[in-house]
């Protein structure tokens, strides 16, 4: 079978350790010792807070400007980057001889590498887990224990010797006493369940005082109390948090907190009471992860803390719907009953967003569990609304759940969401929301939370939801914003002049901002000076306004106020296609250069113009961007095609710098900026990927076909390597479109090759065939042959997933064939790389480990590290099937490295899915389960359902060895039908001899022989040797168990005869052991002691513990049945060793079979 979708076998690689062992420490001022614990010194404060942000990721990459920010704040000086390598070089000295090793240079930045028993904050997070495991079964001597080995490492408050890193580190350290607060409750909790009542009190005394609040400390110490015989206090203690939690929440204590108190109640000194026990990381408590949540004492699930946006300064105006939001707020808030929405909606520039945050802000103190804002980008130009599905993903993150614990469904999200939120009192800002369909997923389920929602429509159909419509200022407020914006003493709201100009304003918030903010920095103009300046304006963006005056007169004054160069850089900002941009953006739509236009920027900034939220990213409000635009009408048509050409070029330059897909090779156009290393062009596309998208589609929308066909091809590669594989279908069909209506054949061609590779990623196999077949059609009129062999490689690559291996090799023979005729060097190399895995699943290992190591040497001549990882990865396929272990370990390392890396998600499944084959081979099956649940979830993450598929198949074949039996039939169910609706022959044959074995396994013989018949033929079929000699060998062992010898030796013989031709001695030492079961069966002894004699040392060379641990079980036994007990329980006690270490349910047998030979054995001496 296909060894990466999931076999019986796997191994991993062993990451390298340091030269020496230091020890690091967070739990209090920075510390670093040597191996006798002696300080070592290091008194540079700029190289201790460096080394305190390389320890707050450890084993992972801080990038530069994040290190450089830390320890020089916003505006570093030159000098930084020469600085910080000198900072970089300092402590490699100080770490030693292996301090070269230890501070690595990876992009974008270093990296420290550090063992998790050197750094006192991840042993502390260790001890915890295990606290928390042994905390949920009951087993109070290792809860102590273990929390009492975390609380030791304490030594105060993490970093405070580090006061510039405060902010920086202030996530980390409220995270890490957030976990000593727990560590403590499960202490005590040990402590009390053990009898140790007495020692406890002082303590608890005085968590509770410092955590009046927190009822665990309270249940304890009443409990402490009561046992002690101190009932009266006990009872004061219940009297004074109940009093306390109705004073400052308006709430009862939870129900564990009650339970106590009734015990103490009654008096019953010796009862039992049940401690809460926490949920397992990413798992649920014993009563499911709503019930833990609506626990009060539970530890907190939600991290999500102060999450707005900053307040406006001198809020001013809108008195009575603030008074009103904040009413009704708090209305709904006391009431208890039901989730609060309330939804802020009106015009545009009418000031909903300031609004929705001012009262939040003035609410915030009333949910403590956090507030949270959301941008959902319902009219941000180029930029699609957020969908349901990823606005709950935002959330999820922000409130703690990891990436790999966000399930890929909506409904599971918004459940997911629900329970999280359930029991917490949460403030939601969700801001610019489309529509109620938009925003009801995101919803909390129960009371305590509140949501405020802006919109500039009405939701009606959000109908629990209290709406509050904001029209335009009244005069006098919008008067009173004016002259509290303006800051001049000599203005007052009742001036004629003054109300005039708001007035004009259209006594929009927004356009009064900007007149007044003017106003504020010229000391020398009066108001009476603007106001006919902007009556004179009035008139533009008619659509967008307020009585008989525009908003636009308010931006078009602003504009009159720029300089030349200002108002042109201004119109050209206004025909930018997507959301935020850079200064390089900029330079090349004003055909400047990006140090003179970051200036510019920084100008209009100052004018209100633009906005910077993240340093060097840019900006502009949708009313501006819209006056913007229009403005840029004043400039000739071919001016204005011209500017967007510089940025589509721009783009298309630094896309192709990171592009390494065949067909790019022929289709990049002119580059209009020098692109930047691999790298940094990969990086910047992470920052760039939605307003490209946007620039594709205003490229195909407004006469620039070149760019709507180039660009989608020059993002093929990173948006294959990212996952984004939506997008790229989408912007493949542009391009494809475009290509078609311009007659750019070899454009259209591209589009096809590129549009069916995705269809074929995303099991859209019958449209993504017909498009590769259609472009390889195209590429041979073209006379292609790069093209040609592009299209084969992937027609080829679908071929292989339909199960037709003949045309598959044929297919990839033409591609090798085309490609070294015309010294296409990545085409070879990628066909070579297809030929592999195809020469890998039928058998033929010499030839697949030949061409696998030939395209890895192109695709390392060729810098394409996506190519690389490909290639290490399947070399390491063939090397666990051929034995060599050691080689496809460094192989898998070498791949790993290099897509973690490059965020090469894509390729760090496939590799992590090699390497959970690699750890079952070597029988290290929990590791292999592991790894193959990463794999899995990086495969739901990129909506890849084949290696979803395939994810699965593999995990339930590591459940299948270790007798998981139930969860394995369940992996290969779910696995069976998503092969089935993808079309995946290879998926579905797989299965079918799995669940097969899975059958012998659980003693359905009959049912197993059938499917695994029905599986041989399919291999047989296709050609495939390696899973018709492992099905042979299952099927014979279905046949000896439904009673039928002679044909069960018959399938075994050939199973045998196959793995021998191919070499693999895994597979090898499995038949033999089969074979010596089957000898066993029919009396014949000798000839089976024979048998497993064989296996013994093939299953040594091969690695695979599993066949050993069978092999010695059956030379012991037949040992003890010929009387040679003492070799026979030599030999058993050295399986059940394996069995045990293993885990697999063979240990329960060798058991059985070493407890009968005890009386035989006791009685011979």
């Amino acid at each position: 079978m296909d060894h990466q979708q999931g076999t019986l076998d796997g191994r991993a690689p062993v990451p390298a350790q340091p030269g020496s062992r230091l020890r690091f420490g967070l739990l209090g001022p920075l510390m670093i010792q040597d191996a006798a614990g002696s300080a070592l010194p290091l008194s540079s404060p700029k190289a201790r807070a460096l080394l305190a942000m390389l320890l707050l990721e450890p084993n992972q990459a801080v990038s530069r400007d994040r290190l450089t920010a830390a320890l020089w704040g916003e505006h570093p000086p030159a000098t930084a980057p020469t600085s910080l390598n000198n900072h970089v070089v300092q402590l490699r000295r100080l770490l030693g001889t292996g301090g070269q090793g230890r501070l690595r240079t990876v992009a974008p930045g270093y990296l420290l590498q550090v063992d998790c028993e050197e750094l006192d904050s991840e042993l502390f997070t260790a001890h915890l887990e295990a606290a928390r495991a042994a905390h949920q079964g009951g087993d109070w001597q290792s809860v102590s224990y273990r929390a009492g080995a975390a609380l030791a490492l304490w030594r105060g408050a993490p970093l405070t010797d580090l006061p510039n890193l405060a902010e920086e580190v202030l996530p980390y350290t409220q995270r890490l006493q957030e976990l000593r607060l727990q560590g403590l409750e499960w202490f005590m909790d040990a402590e009390l369940e053990l009898g140790h009542p007495h020692g406890l009190i002082p303590e608890l005394n005085r968590l509770t005082a410092g955590h009046p609040l927190r009822e665990s400390f309270h249940r304890q110490l009443m409990l402490a109390l009561h046992r002690t015989d101190q009932r009266a206090e006990a009872l004061a203690v219940y009297r004074r948090l109940r009093r306390t939690l109705i004073e400052e929440l308006g709430i009862e204590p939870g129900p564990s907190v009650r339970a106590a108190h009734q015990e103490v109640l009654r008096a019953e000194t010796g009862a039992q009471h049940r401690v809460h026990r926490p949920p397992a990381p990413g798992g649920t408590a014993p009563g499911g992860e709503a019930a833990a949540a609506d626990t009060p004492d539970a530890p907190p699930t939600v991290a999500a803390g102060a999450g707005l946006p900053r307040d406006v300064a001198g809020f001013t105006g809108r008195a009575e719907e603030l008074e009103r939001l904040l009413d009704a707020c708090r209305a709904g808030n006391a009431d208890g009953q039901v989730v609060g929405i309330h939804a802020v909606d009106g015009m545009p520039g009418v000031g909903k967003s300031a609004l929705a945050i001012h009262a939040a802000h003035r609410l915030a103190a009333d949910f403590p569990d956090g507030q949270i804002f959301l941008p959902l980008h319902a009219h941000t130009p180029g930029t699609p609304a957020v969908e349901p599905a990823d606005a709950l993903a935002a959330l999820l993150l922000t409130i703690g759940v990891s990436p790999q614990q966000i399930p890929p469904a909506l409904d599971a999200r918004a459940n997911l969401w629900r329970s999280r939120l359930a029991g917490r009192r949460m403030l939601l800002l969700l801001d610019d929301a489309r529509s109620s369909e938009q925003i009801r997923p995101l919803m909390p389920g129960t009371p305590g939370s509140l949501v405020l929602v802006t919109s500039r429509r009405r939701l009606p159909a959000l109908g629990d939801a209290v709406p509050v419509t904001l029209n335009v200022l009244s005069p006098r407020e919008a008067a009173a914003l004016f002259t509290a914006t303006a800051g001049r003493a000599d203005l007052a709201p009742d001036q004629p002049a003054v109300i005039e100009l708001v007035r004009l304003c259209g006594y929009l918030p927004l356009a009064i901002h900007l007149t007044a903010a003017r106003l504020r920095h010229r000391p020398a103009w009066s108001v009476d000076d603007l106001v006919p300046d902007l009556a004179a304006a009035a008139g533009r963006l008619g659509a967008l306004s307020a009585e008989d005056v525009s908003v636009a007169a308010a931006f078009d004054l602003s504009y009159r106020d720029l300089t030349h160069r200002q108002r042109r850089l201004f119109r050209r900002l206004g025909l930018y296609p997507g959301d935020d941009f850079d200064a390089r953006a900029a330079a090349a739509l004003d055909d400047s250069d990006p140090p003179t236009t970051r200036r510019l920027l920084e100008e209009l900034e100052d004018h209100h113009l633009v906005d910077e939220p993240v340093r060097g990213r840019y900006r502009m409000h949708d009313l501006i961007r819209e006056h913007a635009r229009a403005l840029s009408a004043e400039d000739d048509a071919a001016v204005r095609h011209a500017a967007v050409a510089r940025l589509l070029d721009s783009y298309l330059a630094i896309a192709t710098a990171a592009a390494r897909h065949p067909a790019v090779r022929h289709l990049a156009g002119p580059g209009g900026v020098e692109p930047a290393t691999e790298e940094e062009a990969r990086a910047w596309l992470r920052n760039e990927r939605g307003n490209l998208g946007a620039a594709v589609e205003y490229a195909a929308a407004h006469g620039h076909p070149q760019h709507a066909v180039q660009l989608p091809a020059a993002l093929h590669d990173f948006l294959r390597s990212q996952g984004q594989w939506s997008q790229a279908r989408v912007l493949h069909r542009i391009a494809l479109e475009a290509a078609r209506r311009t007659g750019d054949r070899l454009g259209e061609a591209a589009a096809l090759t590129h549009l069916g590779t995705f269809q074929r990623l995303t099991g859209e196999h019958e449209a993504g065939a017909e498009h590769l077949r259609q472009a390889l059609e195209l590429y041979r009129a073209l006379g292609a042959p790069s093209g040609q062999a592009a299209a084969l490689i992937q027609l080829g690559a679908m071929e292989r997933t339909f199960g037709d291996n003949l045309r598959a090799r044929e297919y990839f023979a033409q591609a090798l064939a085309l490609a070294q005729g015309v010294g296409d060097r990545p085409g070879e190399a990628e066909a070579l790389s297809q030929l592999g895995i195809l020469g890998r699943i039928t058998g033929g290992y010499a030839e697949a480990t030949e061409q696998a190591s030939r395209a890895l040497a192109l695709f390392r001549e060729l810098g394409n590290r996506t190519g690389q990882t490909a290639a290490l990865s399947e070399l390491s396929l063939i090397q666990q099937l051929t034995g060599d272990l050691a080689a496809a370990e460094d192989s898998l390392r070498e791949a790993l490295e290099l897509c973690r890396a490059r965020d090469d998600r894509p390729g760090e499944a496939y590799a992590l899915a090699s390497l959970g084959s690699l750890q079952q081979l070597t029988g290290r099956y929990q590791e292999a389960e592991r790894t193959h649940r990463q794999a899995l979830t990086l495969y739901q993450g990129l909506g890849n359902r084949i290696g979803h598929a395939n994810a699965l198949m593999a995990l339930g074949a590591v459940r299948l060895v270790t007798g998981q039996y139930q969860a394995a039939e369940q992996d290969l169910q779910r696995a069976s039908l998503m092969y089935h609706e993808l079309d995946e022959a290879r998926g579905r044959m797989n299965t079918i001899a799995y669940l097969g074995v899975l059958q012998q396994a659980t003693g359905r013989h009959e049912a197993a022989a059938v499917n695994l018949r029905r599986a041989l033929g399919l291999y047989q079929d296709q050609g495939d040797l390696l899973g018709e000699s492992r099905v042979l060998a299952y099927l014979g062992d279905a046949l000896l168990s439904t009673g039928d010898p002679v044909a069960a030796a018959q399938h075994l013989r050939r199973a045998l005869a196959l793995c021998q031709e191919r070499g693999d001695q895994a597979g090898q030492a499995e038949v033999h052991n089969l074979l010596g079961r089957l000898l066993t069966w029919t009396g014949e002894d000798d000839q089976a002691q024979g048998e497993f004699a064989t296996a013994l040392p093939l299953a040594r060379s091969a690695g695979s513990p599993l066949e050993e641990t069978r092999a010695l079980t059956g030379l012991g036994s037949g040992d003890l049945r010929a009387g040679r007990t003492t070799e026979g329980l030599a030999r058993l006690c050295q399986a059940l060793t394996l069995a045990r270490r293993l885990g697999v349910p063979e240990a329960a047998g060798i058991e059985a079979a070493l407890a009968d030979s005890r009386p035989a054995s006791a009685a011979a001496s």
